[in-house]
């Protein structure tokens, strides 16, 4: 992912260098008539661990503030995928690639269509139900294609696993 972030999003925030890449690190998909049906979002079992107790006190300011090159790719990728689940990850792929910012400051307001003091609040239910789901998220399966819907099915059913569009 990171050569196709890196040609086709050149004017990402540093957060993204990595928070996108490793958004894709996570799927569960199946095979239906030749056609890969992916379904993603979902949280990363290792990197729930990896942030331990601060999981519930990251602080999204400072998050998109940080420079490339830190050691923060499980904080980056939480935004990424706080972005899915509301909706406005592809929104935000846009207005990077598109280098608009719809007269917010950043690019992730745009995609929120917020300013950030709107957004903290949002951000923190987030992080509280990652955290109340924390055991259930570190018995995720690794990523996974099955042959079919049928197994699919079966595989997400015997893990507990919720999967949306279906």
């Amino acid at each position: 992912m990171h050569p196709l972030v890196e040609r086709n999003l050149r004017d990402r925030p540093p957060w993204a260098i990595e928070g996108i890449p490793s958004f894709f690190e996570k799927f569960y998909g199946y095979w239906r008539d030749g056609e890969l049906v992916v379904n993603w979002g979902f949280q990363n079992p290792w990197r729930i661990k990896e942030l331990g107790a601060n999981l519930a006190r990251l602080d999204l300011p400072t998050i998109l503030a940080a420079t490339a090159g830190g050691e923060k790719e499980s904080e980056q990728r939480l935004v990424s995928i706080f972005l899915w689940e509301r909706g406005k990850f592809k929104r935000f792929l846009d207005f990077v690639k598109a280098r608009e910012k719809n007269g917010y400051d950043s690019y992730f307001e745009a995609a929120m269509e917020m300013p950030m003091g709107r957004v903290i609040p949002l951000w923190q239910n987030y992080l509280n139900r990652i955290a109340a789901r924390r055991s259930e998220i570190l018995r995720l399966p690794l990523s996974a294609l099955l042959p079919d819907e049928e197994a699919f099915h079966t595989f997400t059913a015997s893990y507990g696993i919720s999967v949306s569009g279906e």
